[in-house]
């Protein structure tokens, strides 16, 4: 199940607390990055703005085993403020359909079982493919992010490969890219392809307000997705 929160918003409080100290756990426990976590065990950053979106992966306790950060362009982003020497390859437009993707994690309590190795593909495809219908419902048409190969290979085996990379420079010892991805039609179909089951489309109910902002200069009619994309 995928839950998308907004800070701020009634209701998304514990999802919102759960996350930050999901991220702790995965980035400087697991990873050994150099991240704020805070007395209460909550990792941020200055990109955890209000104006954010967080697409969060739910288990069937509805407890947080995936996490991503969605922030507008529009705004400082960790790519612009933390890896600037990307920009020497390639330009990010500073637009309000246009948004960066970061701090992307998924992990099963169940650990390298069978079991918990399923519940970490079956997250991952659907954070995937959330994140393409919530963009392709308000609008943003790009999105930004950068990886490394790591991240690189899962792209690939989803089907849906940016239009356009910048260079490979060296971050925490990984060498990394910038990738553009155009959110549209026909990265959700080549997403949904390489799944290995079908997922519930996001519908306008399921956006935060910073995202249903979005839709006020979009035509009327809500656009519509497919349960088969």
């Amino acid at each position: 199940m995928i839950k998308i929160v907004q800070s701020g918003n009634t209701g998304d409080s514990r999802y919102l607390i759960e996350m930050h100290r999901f991220r702790a756990k995965i980035f400087m426990e697991k990873m050994g990055w150099d991240v704020q976590v805070d007395q209460n065990g909550l990792e941020t950053d200055q990109f955890d703005c209000p104006e954010a979106a967080y697409f969060l992966a739910l288990d069937d306790q509805q407890q947080v085993i995936g996490t991503w950060r969605l922030v507008p362009t529009t705004l400082p982003t960790m790519i612009a403020e933390v890896w600037p020497q990307f920009l020497n390859s390639i330009t990010i437009p500073s637009h309000p359909y246009i948004w960066e993707a970061s701090r992307f994690a998924v992990s099963s309590p169940k650990g390298a079982t069978r079991e918990g190795l399923a519940e970490v593909n079956r997250a991952t495809q659907e954070l995937f493919v959330a994140l393409t219908e919530a963009c392709m419902l308000c609008g943003i048409s790009e999105v930004y992010t950068l990886y490394d190969e790591r991240i690189g290979r899962l792209i690939r085996r989803l089907a849906c490969d940016p239009y356009k990379v910048s260079a490979d420079l060296p971050v925490d010892e990984n060498l990394s890219r910038v990738g553009a991805f155009r959110t549209d039609a026909q990265m959700l179909q080549g997403i949904r392809a390489k799944c290995s089951e079908q997922f519930p489309a996001i519908q306008l109910k399921d956006l935060p307000p910073c995202l249903l902002a979005l839709r006020k200069d979009l035509m009327p009619e809500p656009f519509a997705i497919s349960a088969r994309g």
